[in-house]
């Protein structure tokens, strides 16, 4: 038995829609949030360029992806992540939301 017919239309709610529309203040909040992020990573960029030319660096997926948080979190406005840092090389580069672990199995990283 069909309990929906061909007839039936599929409409978005009016929640979704209010929620999809951002005011100036909205949008202006999102582009500055954008900026402060950008300046982190460029901050995490600068470390691991510096720190990659060392030979005994010892990073990996993990400890990237933990120094790159904690470059996110000393931000003035900062109150947490809202994902994990996909920080992958390797094998682990193409897996979709990887998450490093500290157990010893993230990959290593290298200058190349």
């Amino acid at each position: 038995m069909k309990i929906i017919s061909e007839r039936a239309v599929k409409k978005d709610g009016i929640i979704s829609l209010l929620k999809a529309k951002k005011n100036e203040v909205q949008q202006q909040g999102m582009r500055d949030a954008n900026v402060r992020d950008c300046a982190a990573i460029m901050k995490y960029f600068a470390f691991l360029e510096e720190e990659l030319k060392k030979p005994d660096h010892g990073l990996d997926e993990f400890s990237g992806s933990q120094k790159v948080a904690a470059f996110r979190a000393t931000g003035d406005k900062f109150v947490s992540l809202s994902f994990e840092a996909i920080s992958s090389i390797g094998p682990n580069g193409a897996v979709i939301h990887y998450a490093p672990k500290g157990d010893g199995t993230a990959g290593k990283m290298n200058a190349d």
